[in-house]
């Protein structure tokens, strides 16, 4: 959950207020400490926007704008992988992805290989964000699963109960999260001690699940060709919907 060895949140900017409202926020110190709505607004637009933010760059990301944004190509590939599985069952999908010989292997077995098959190394800060929020909504998707034909049943059940575009913009909700943990998390720890930072940290959580499920209810997204550019600028529009959702400036 923690920063990397080394890591060191931008200086400049709106990260000074940023930083003083994140503190504030964690500590309780006053009547006028923010909300974790206003602290996230306030995150998104130091990333430079949800545009910025979007394109996989700000301040605090990987790449600056127009980098390789993890998080969207990840995205993409995970919804590619979904509509696959709607097309042609669990065998087909995995197939898709150069995962034929996990057909008929374990959970577990199939969790980590497609973790890796689509959200990629965690070669930067940003990789790192994108897989453990992907690993996340695997993990969610997957709980209680064992076999294979309780992956398939799984899957089928989350796609039944929600739609491509809601369960792409909960990834997209993780990811903000996860960015967020990584920049505040092992600050957090030292000014107030890791229950309390936790405890701050999942209020956070709750908020943008809380937001994402609401401010995003009834969108849909059906007929994608998602392996071609298209999904590319889809997987860029719900990231940067999710982003919007806290009214910041793009």
């Amino acid at each position: 959950m923690g920063t990397s060895k080394g890591y060191k949140l931008p200086a400049g900017g709106n990260w000074k207020p940023l930083k003083k409202q994140a503190n504030s926020f964690v500590s309780g110190s006053s009547d006028a400490s923010p909300s974790a709505s206003q602290l996230l607004r306030s995150y998104v637009h130091a990333n430079g926007g949800a545009s910025s933010f979007a394109k996989g760059g700000g301040p605090s990301g990987s790449g600056g704008a127009g980098g390789r944004a993890p998080a969207r190509s990840t995205g993409k590939r995970f919804a590619k992988f979904l509509s696959d599985f709607s097309t042609g069952g669990l065998a087909f999908a995995l197939s898709e992805v150069g995962l034929q010989d996990l057909i008929g292997k374990p959970a577990g077995d199939i969790s980590a290989a497609l973790l890796d098959a689509l959200a990629g190394p965690a070669s930067t800060l940003d990789q790192h964000a994108a897989r453990q929020a992907l690993n996340d909504v695997i993990d969610e998707s997957l709980v209680g699963a064992d076999t294979y034909e309780d992956v398939e049943a799984a899957l089928a059940r989350v796609i039944a109960e929600a739609d491509l575009f809601r369960i792409l913009a909960k990834f997209f909700g993780a990811y903000l999260y996860r960015r967020f943990c990584r920049d505040f998390y092992e600050s957090w720890v030292a000014k107030v001690g890791a229950g309390e930072a936790a405890l701050k940290l999942q209020a956070i959580k709750d908020c943008i699940e809380s937001a994402v499920k609401s401010k995003l209810a009834g969108r849909e997204i059906k007929g994608v060709e998602w392996g071609k550019a298209e999904g590319t600028r889809l997987s860029e529009e719900v990231l940067r919907d999710v982003l919007d959702i806290f009214g910041v400036i793009s």
